[in-house]
């Protein structure tokens, strides 16, 4: 991509570019077809973009900046009890030493307001 010229200026740069790169190619005796293609990737080699993908590029970012995002769904009770509790409920010693307790927790939890509501 050609960064020393103004983005407006940009797509003339490059295409005059191609069409140089594309005139010296027929002037050595190559054929116009030929010329094209090999103009065209002479400018992928060079790290000029093609405008063909420039363009798409710059439809799916304003595609993308234009989707709304939906919000994530809100944790239920429990969720909240756990992740506030996670750290204090762990086992000490054993096969499952340092993992949370839900047994434990779950006891907890059905200890307070929120676990005696659901509750039936």
């Amino acid at each position: 991509m050609i960064t020393m010229v103004s983005k407006k200026k940009q797509d003339l740069v490059e295409t005059a570019l191609e069409q140089l790169i594309v005139a010296g190619f027929q002037s050595r005796g190559m054929e116009p077809a030929e010329a094209q293609l090999a103009g065209r990737a002479t400018m992928i080699g060079l790290g000029v973009v093609d405008k063909g993908l420039a363009a798409q590029q710059r439809g799916q970012r304003k595609l993308g900046r234009s989707l709304k995002k939906t919000a994530k769904r809100e944790l239920n009770t429990w969720q909240r009890y756990v992740k506030a509790n996670s750290k204090r409920h762990k086992y000490k010693s054993g096969k499952k030493k340092g993992q949370v307790n839900f047994k434990s927790m779950s006891a907890a939890f059905k200890k307070t307001p929120a676990g005696r509501k659901r509750k039936k």
